[in-house]
């Protein structure tokens, strides 16, 4: 025990001996000494790694450990004030939403005088205002609605309207190891502040170039192209090449060109959506296999034999869409219309400029033209990576997607209206009332000869079918197409005449089926003009459905005391509040799984740092005794080195 007395008064030894024995005592006790005092001071067991290695491995792991744990309740607990927020947010909106219910209410009917609703109006506009307010709150610093662009304020009041500049990505924070959490929920679902109606309808379907990605590429097996080793062979040689560290499709091309004995090129087909291996040597089969049980020849397409002396083509790689994609290569290599631009345009914007392309060389200076545009939009890919959309960020406003005198806008698949649109889902989806009562819907073309032509569109489901009815009702007297420029349908008069080329509806339904087609100046008067061309509204506006948009609908109903209007804006109110309640009891949800985390987590620290206590803490009282019993020792082995140094030779021989 280091604790001990050793005896030091050895007999039949030497007195250097028994000095030796005396001071090993004293140091033995002294080191022993240290060591306690130093555990005392320090509360741990350990001074040093060397003291005990694996006792130190097992502490330095648990210090990992736990600073993992206590990172994961750092963002546990982030993550609970932003959800504590957007609780606390969305309550307050749900009371918004219940105001303007019942001042939608008190405004309908002959009750409210117009001084009334005018007031209303502006309580109304109120309620936008402090909306918005609560749309910008943050929490740490971090709005609450604006997705990972947490250090901009998502909304803006603009010219009468509410402009969204947010992200709709969700954020998602660590909580364990292997387990990620969404801490937030989407503005477009709570506030409908986007719109998705133009989605892209036409797949753009990229050419591949040598710069393409592979990751940009779904392969021939729509699984992406999982790299590694294929074997290619002419009958003659055989190698296997290593395409695990490629990155496009210029490395692959390389690879097989430089890296192999087989007289055979690489090169990318002429059809622009795979690869070909054509034979050099004649007479040689080539082939393409797997290495083991590999994926990469089959993603690529080239996974087959061809026969003596041909050029082996692989199948179409699925090319998707990036922001690097070339401009020249959309559309299968053709490209698109990119001398004359597009215009979008929304309606409390007054200025359309058209949005000039020209100089994009990539999909990317596409979509950035067109977010920089100033009109209010988003432009991006869409989920499948086939195509764009294009959404409307204003919410109260119309926006429109047309051309400017070219093919830009169909090229893209974004134009508004377009022959294929559905009649069903113009007017905001209201469609087009194309029969009354009796099964008809007849639309009245009058010439500026005086000729009138009555044109039955009760058959039509989509605006083409709308074009061609006129066409063949008019007998090419009046020809119907989509304009060139802008948007709607243009009739263009061929024999021309002195009066007014115009359109109106004769059926019992009144005005709604030439205003609904975009014919119209007011509720009542057909569309007409004094020259040989006239061109409808486009009948398909876009703008988001949701809460904002609702409340400026409620709000210009008020003021312009349309009463159908209000009841319309007040119904679509009704399930905007429904909607924010779900949402607030998913956030209700979430919380409650987010709290029930956090008192987990907090027992896991509690646990590790009571086993990393166990191994490096002392135990104060253990440690205190130790001392104790150590100073006695020292004490002892002094006093007994001190009577036997006092002893001489004198003492022996008396």
């Amino acid at each position: 025990m280091p604790s001990a007395v050793r005896p030091s008064n050895v007999p039949r030894v030497t007195m250097l001996m028994q000095t030796n024995l005396l001071m090993n005592n004293i140091r033995t006790n002294s080191v022993d000494l240290l060591k306690v005092q130093n555990q005392l001071t320090t509360g741990l067991k350990l001074a040093r790694p060397s003291d005990s290695p694996a006792d130190a491995s097992t502490i330095m792991h648990l210090d990992g450990v736990l600073e993992n744990q206590r990172q994961y309740l750092n963002n546990i607990s982030y993550a609970t004030d932003y959800l504590a927020s957007t609780d606390t947010a969305l309550g307050q909106i749900v009371d918004m939403a219940n105001e303007a219910h019942v001042l939608a209410l008190g405004s309908v009917g002959t009750a409210t005088d117009d001084a009334g609703r005018q007031s209303n109006a502006l309580m109304i506009d109120q309620i936008i205002q402090q909306l918005i307010t609560i749309g910008n709150q943050t929490s740490r610093g971090s709005y609450l609605f604006a997705g990972q662009k947490t250090t901009e304020a998502p909304f803006e009041s603009y010219e009468g309207g509410v402009l969204f500049t947010g992200d709709l990505s969700g954020l998602q924070t660590r909580v364990a190891q292997y387990n990620l959490m969404n801490f937030n929920i989407n503005s477009n679902e709570t506030f409908g502040a986007l719109s998705s109606q133009v989605q892209g309808i036409v797949d753009l379907n990229p050419d591949i170039t040598t710069s393409t990605l592979l990751s940009d590429l779904n392969g021939a097996l729509n699984q992406g192209v999982r790299l590694g080793s294929i074997i290619v062979s002419d009958g003659t040689n055989s190698d296997i090449i290593d395409l695990s560290n490629c990155v496009t499709v210029n490395d692959v091309i390389n690879k097989i060109n430089d890296e192999t004995a087989v007289t055979t090129t690489v090169a990318i087909a002429a059809d622009g959506t795979s690869m070909q291996i054509t034979s050099t040597l004649g007479g040689a089969d080539i082939m393409v296999a797997e290495v083991g049980t590999g994926y990469t020849a089959r993603d690529l397409g080239i996974h087959e034999t061809t026969g003596a002396g041909a050029a082996l083509t692989g199948q179409d790689v699925d090319a998707r869409l990036s922001l690097t994609t070339p401009v020249t290569a959309l559309a299968g290599g053709a490209g698109i219309d990119t001398t004359n631009g597009l215009k979008i345009s929304n309606s409390y914007l007054s200025d359309v400029n058209p949005i000039d392309i020209s100089t994009a060389q990539t999909l990317g200076d596409i979509l950035n033209v067109i977010n920089n545009s100033g009109v209010g939009v988003r432009a991006e890919i869409n989920a499948e990576s086939e195509g764009i959309n294009i959404l409307n960020q204003f919410s109260g406003s119309r926006m429109y997607i047309g051309e400017n005198g070219g093919t830009t806008a169909t090229d893209l698949g974004i134009r508004s209206l377009t022959n294929t649109t559905s009649l069903s889902e113009l007017n905001g989806g209201e469609g087009v009332a194309t029969t009354n009562d009796s099964g008809d819907g007849i639309i009245r073309i009058t010439a500026r000869d005086g000729s009138t032509y009555d044109i039955n569109v009760s058959t039509a489901e989509t605006v083409q079918d709308v074009l061609d009815l006129i066409n063949a009702g008019c007998g090419g007297h009046i020809t119907a197409a989509l304009t060139g420029t802008d948007n709607g349908i243009e009739l263009t008069d061929t024999v021309s005449g002195a009066g007014d080329l115009g359109v109106t509806t004769i059926s019992d339904n009144g005005y709604f089926i030439a205003k609904q087609l975009g014919f119209y100046e007011d509720d009542n008067d057909g569309l007409s003009a004094a020259s040989d061309t006239l061109t409808g509204a486009d009948a398909n506006p876009i703008m988001p459905d949701g809460l904002f948009s609702h409340l400026v609908a409620l709000r210009d109903a008020m003021l312009s005391n349309d009463d159908a209007a209000m009841m319309a804006a007040d119904d679509a109110l009704v399930g905007d509040r429904e909607n924010i309640s779900n949402m607030h009891g998913m956030v209700g949800s979430m919380m409650r799984t987010v709290e029930d985390r956090q008192m987990h987590m907090e027992d896991n620290i509690l646990a590790t740092e009571t086993l990393r206590s166990d191994i490096r803490d002392i135990d104060f009282t253990e440690a205190i005794t130790k001392y104790q019993n150590l100073y006695t020792a020292l004490q002892a082995n002094l006093t007994s080195g001190g009577m036997l140094t006092n002893i001489s030779l004198l003492d022996f021989l008396r």
